[in-house]
């Protein structure tokens, strides 16, 4: 409505209500872009988004002027100079807000944990707002001077405004300019003095990490099995989102964005790396690094495509939890011969503080995320969300609690947007229904009467925990093709099916000898951090074996 009456009031022409039209918008557009964009269509997202319909605003200012002065063509060129200069203005403190933001995070490179000589530590960063505050707001000073010509019939004012306009754009862009230039340092020095910092840690294990937001979590679980080795040890991430969460993990922390960075980080050191993710596309980058033991560690045990695929032959071994984690790799499509698959036992998360249970049995409902592509897509949120959470909540005999895995909607916004709703939904049915964060998801499993999880590392941990469980039918799920499966029930119809599982698990529990003999076969028991330590020192000795052995280079 705001910028139709700046149509009307430019074309008719009426400055005073072009002016109150122009500041309803602008005041709108800053609220909605900062604290509410999704009260906006898609319409006004998408193809009319915010920075054309601003400039929309800047061209309606012109229109103005020459509707006002039909014979005034120096003032009339004089408006759109300054409304050209505002839209680039605007533009321009974008551009150089993100590059500062950017300088500030350490640039070409970004670290955390660790002290590099030379440069400033480099700080967290907040998103840059789509609309630069000073620059839309001086905006509307050209509409206020045309306002003001109109009632005192000179526009004094408004070619005033209009040459203030120029003035602050200019100046604003000399400054940022030396700044820029004042702060800027080659990116081939800065990554240079990381890597003289990274020779001076001298770390003899990388973890090598690459994963969408969210999965930051699958580093943390292994950050206190490294501390426990008493050897130097690197973390390399190759996105920068997850750096402010490995801060103060203590373990040096660097972003390597290029494959030429994991290469340059690589110091003479590194005689092993972790792997926690099978992205065989990203991991590739450091496999091709010679002289270093590779070995994929995986983030959890799951009956997930990726904890038995055939890329697995790349590595040097394959850690897995126990028995099943061998026996899933024990077919040969597979390629990885068992000498390569060694049992470490379980490295979970950190058991969760003892808390009182809730006046009724607690459900859960555990849906994993979208994971990074549709053929390995096993998430029942999409699909089957609504109705699980539904057939929960019709029962009145239980607390449900809902821990949507932490990278939900990394890759489909959708499944962000399910998650909402069921948060909403959770919301309205009050009590003390809740809606619990990722990493709450042992808590919840420990109070846990009745779990509802997916085919992921959440499945095994509620097998661990005990937890009677069901599964949702997603895909192939429930033909047998999934080992981690059969100590549960599988949900087909909604919402039958959910209360059936449910009321078994509340009564007579009759998968419980099954539960336990899965969890026996999931972990091989014994001393984790011992025998993860005899791993560690293993291939780190074959690994100096080899490089004793190997011809010198020219």
């Amino acid at each position: 409505m705001a910028y139709l009456l700046l149509l009307v009031s430019a074309v008719v022409p009426l400055p005073i209500l072009f002016f109150l039209a122009a500041a309803a918008a602008v005041t709108l557009e800053l609220v909605l872009s900062r604290r509410a964009p999704y009260l906006l269509p898609e319409a006004l997202t998408t193809g009319l988004g915010v920075r054309f319909r601003v400039l929309s605003l800047d061209v309606l200012t012109a229109l103005l002027a020459a509707r006002l002065l039909p014979d005034g063509g120096r003032i009339v060129a004089l408006a759109i100079v300054a409304v050209l200069l505002l839209a680039a203005g605007r533009d321009a403190a974008g551009v150089f807000a993100r590059r500062l933001q950017w300088r500030r995070a350490g640039g070409p490179a970004s670290w955390r944990n660790l002290d590099v000589p030379g440069l400033p530590v480099p700080q967290p960063t907040s998103p840059v707002p789509v609309l630069d505050l000073p620059f839309t707001l001086l905006g509307l000073l050209i509409p206020l001077g045309y306002a003001l010509g109109s009632v005192t019939d000179r526009f004094g004012a408004a070619i005033a405004a209009q040459w203030v306009s120029i003035a602050a754009v200019v100046v604003f862009l000399v400054v940022r300019f030396v700044q820029y230039v004042v702060l800027n340092r080659p990116d081939a020095e800065v990554r240079e003095a990381v890597r003289a910092a990274i020779e001076a840690h001298a770390p003899e294990v990388v973890l090598h990490h690459a994963g969408r937001r969210g999965t930051v979590e699958q580093v943390l679980l292994w950050v206190p099995t490294l501390l426990a080795l008493e050897r130097p040890c690197l973390i390399v991430v190759r996105e920068n989102t997850h750096l402010d969460a490995l801060a103060g993990c203590g373990i040096p922390v660097v972003w390597a964005p290029r494959s030429q960075d994991v290469e340059l980080y690589m110091v003479a050191s590194v005689d092993l790396a972790l792997y926690p993710t099978n992205s065989t596309n990203i991991n590739n980058h450091l496999l091709r690094v010679p002289g270093i033991y590779d070995v994929l560690i995986g983030h959890g045990d799951s009956d997930e495509p990726e904890s038995s695929s055939p890329l697995a032959r790349m590595y040097d071994e394959v850690w897995v939890a126990g028995p099943l984690g061998r026996e899933r790799y024990a077919y040969p499509v597979s390629g990885v011969p068992a000498s390569k698959v060694k049992e470490i036992g379980a490295v979970r998360p950190p058991a969760p503080p003892i808390r009182p249970g809730a006046a009724r049995p607690t459900v859960v409902y555990a849906p994993t995320w979208e994971n990074v592509a549709d053929a390995t897509d096993l998430s029942s949120l999409l699909p089957h969300g609504a109705e699980i959470v539904e057939a929960l909540l019709a029962r009145q005999d239980v607390r449900v609690l809902v821990v949507p895995a932490a990278p939900t909607g990394s890759r489909l916004p959708a499944a962000a947007v399910a998650v909402e709703r069921l948060r909403a939904r959770i919301a309205a049915a009050g009590g003390d229904h809740a809606v619990w964060a990722a990493d709450r998801l042992p808590e919840a499993l420990s109070i846990a009467a009745f779990a509802v999880v997916d085919v992921a590392p959440a499945l095994v941990e509620t097998i661990r925990a005990d937890v009677p469980y069901a599964v949702p039918a997603v895909k192939d799920v429930g033909t047998g093709s999934y080992p981690t499966v059969a100590a549960g029930s599988v949900l087909h119809d909604y919402p039958h099916d959910v209360f059936a599982a449910l009321d078994d698990a509340l009564g007579v529990d009759a998968h419980a000898e099954a539960r336990l003999a899965l969890g026996r076969r999931i972990d091989s028991s014994g001393d984790v951090a011992g025998r993860f330590r005899a791993a560690v020192d293993a291939g780190i000795a074959v690994q100096r074996r080899r490089r004793a052995f190997a011809r010198p280079t020219a």
